[in-house]
């Protein structure tokens, strides 16, 4: 519900909406600052009636960006916590012992899953709303120029949790078209335009999930690459002719190797267990905007009567009127069209700026990917060939040391024989 207010710096006329009540902002023409205060409720009740505006409408599409966040970090830290008896296992790992990627990748699962219920939950109460009497027989059977007010009247006693509702913002909308125009086709239009943006809406709510569901998986990428970059640089880091030391650095690289793998593999597993929920919620809410287009057509549409018109020159009224109509009706139209086309063509152009993006981000990381595994495959080729010579070169040194031991003894023992046979003379003689 809008409201004309008059800046008290420049008296110029400003248009505000019933959600900027109690804002500061600055007049377009002066730049002073003004509080947007509330209309004042004096009026009577039965001219609250006559001047009928509607009320202030929720979003019932999109969950509280803050409470979802909220709830999904409260969740993700309580199954953490949850995981600490796990810490030892394989499953417990996974969580608490590969970095921050792993705790990213939960945190973005239990803030989509919490958009989602909160989703799930508008969309059950939308439907709920679909089994109020909207259009009771006790008014009249059909909707004309004369009954309209209190059927419109009668959406304005509804319980506030179920008037502020698609299906009832919608029909109370509709109807008070009708009251003012008292014509089914503007009103058909109407409902047509009304369903489009609702439809446009509920498409866009999911636009957050939907980057949840592209990001988990291209952070389980990234830590696969942190992870190969610190196996590598554990390995090239290292002393390779101690071996204390190599063997340290070959703990490091499995180490470096279980982060790089099982971030993938949890990336991969969290994006598909949003997948399916996701498409259920979608469907749901599909089905409830279908239920409420189908109770505008069939319920609605049938009981309006234009043929009751609150004088008898309406016609001639409108005849009058026509050419004007016709004429606002085609720049109005030729304005969608342009904007149609702009807004295509802008589409167009981010789909296609997306998709290159995507694509050299999906290069960088093969590239990366390969480079890290041929060097991995260089440096232990490098420690092997390196470890062999080592080898090679102590078996030699060990066989001349055998070979000068046996050439020693043999002196020895050569040494030995005559000193044996001249106390075996001298003891003779």
């Amino acid at each position: 519900m809008s409201q004309i207010i008059s800046c008290p710096h420049c008296k110029t006329s400003l248009e505000v909406e019933e959600d900027m009540y109690g804002m500061r902002v600055h007049c377009p023409a002066c730049s002073g600052k003004l509080i947007i205060q509330p209309p004042s409720e004096s009026k009577t009740g039965s001219e609250a009636e006559r001047s009928r505006g509607g009320w202030k409408e929720k979003d019932h599409a999109n969950a509280s960006f803050l409470i979802s966040m909220l709830i999904g970090v409260g969740i993700t830290i309580v199954f953490l916590l949850l995981m600490l008896p796990l810490k030892g296992m394989r499953l417990g790992s996974i969580f608490l012992e590969r970095g921050w990627v792993n705790y990213a990748e939960t945190l973005l699962f239990f803030w989509g899953m919490t958009i989602m219920v909160l989703k799930d939950i508008k969309n059950k109460q939308q439907r709920e709303a679909a089994l109020l009497n909207l259009f009771p027989t006790s008014i009249g059977k059909e909707i004309n120029s004369e009954t309209v007010g209190a059927f419109i009247d009668n959406a304005y006693k509804l319980p506030v949790k179920l008037r502020d509702s698609i299906i009832v913002n919608r029909i109370r909308k509709a109807l008070e078209l009708f009251e003012s125009r008292n014509s089914n086709n503007e009103t058909a239009s109407f409902l047509q335009v009304q369903s489009d943006l609702d439809a446009g809406r509920s498409i866009g709510s999911y636009a957050f999930i939907k980057v949840f569901l592209w990001a988990i998986p291209i952070l389980g990428f990234i830590g696969t690459v942190m992870g190969l970059s610190a196996a590598v640089g554990s390995l090239a880091m290292g002393d390779n002719t101690d071996p204390t030391a190599l063997q340290s650095s070959i703990n490091e690289l499995t180490g470096g190797l279980g982060t790089a793998f099982d971030t993938t593999l949890l990336g991969l597993i969290l994006s598909m267990l949003m997948s399916f929920p996701l498409s259920a919620v979608q469907k749901r809410e599909e089905e409830t905007l279908t239920l409420i287009d189908a109770f505008c057509t069939e319920k609605l549409m049938p009981r309006l009567d234009d043929r009751h018109g609150k004088s008898g020159d309406l016609i001639d009224q409108y005849a009058d009127s026509l050419p004007e109509m016709v004429n606002s009706l085609a720049r109005a139209h030729e304005t969608f069209l342009v904007d149609l086309n702009a807004s295509t063509k802008q589409l167009r152009e981010s789909t296609e700026m997306m998709n290159r993006q995507l694509v050299e981000h999906q290069h960088m990381v093969e590239e990366s990917f390969v480079g890290a595994v041929n060097q991995l495959s260089d440096t232990s080729n490098e420690i092997y060939r390196h470890s062999h010579e080592e080898l090679d070169s102590t078996l030699k040194r060990l066989a001349d040391g055998v070979e000068h031991l046996n050439v020693g003894l043999k002196k020895l023992g050569q040494d030995q024989i005559p000193k044996k046979s001249k106390r075996g003379r001298l003891f003779k003689s």
